[in-house]
């Protein structure tokens, strides 16, 4: 799985900021670890799957 760029703090100020959330300097730091932990969440719940993993989508139409 490829790594994702690590987010530094003016691109999460941005992000925050984009969203609605004015945060201080010290509060964009204290956060700034757990954004890491977010990016690598979504890149690996955005990463392609095998076959095997994907869910069963057959049935049979006349059960009875």
């Amino acid at each position: 799985m490829p790594v994702p760029p690590s987010i530094d703090e003016a691109e999460l100020a941005a992000l925050l900021k984009r969203a609605g959330l004015v945060l201080n300097a010290n509060q964009v730091t204290a956060i700034l670890p757990g954004a890491e932990i977010v990016q690598r969440l979504i890149a690996r719940i955005h990463a392609p799957l095998p076959r095997e993993a994907e869910p069963a989508t057959t049935f049979d139409v006349e059960q009875e």
